[in-house]
């Protein structure tokens, strides 16, 4: 029974160097749900990280596509 609850437990996964990414208490699957959360929270085999508060964008803030461009 014990190795059951093993093969079913998301333990073994995380020590193979997964993790696990909580976004305001729920799993977060994509980068949406990332970007929308205020804050992170990532579970390792060995602890969990807690991220944030994050702060909004800040407006006209540039991103990394938008280029000022040369001036000569």
């Amino acid at each position: 029974l014990d190795r059951l609850m093993d093969s079913v437990s998301h333990a073994a996964t995380l020590a193979r160097g997964y993790a696990v990414v909580r976004g305001e208490g729920r799993v977060v699957t994509g980068l949406a749900a990332a970007r929308a959360a205020r804050t992170l929270e990532i579970e390792f085999a060995d602890g969990r990280l807690s991220l944030g508060p994050r702060l909004p964008p800040r407006k006209g803030a540039r991103g990394p596509d938008q280029d000022q461009g040369s001036l000569l």
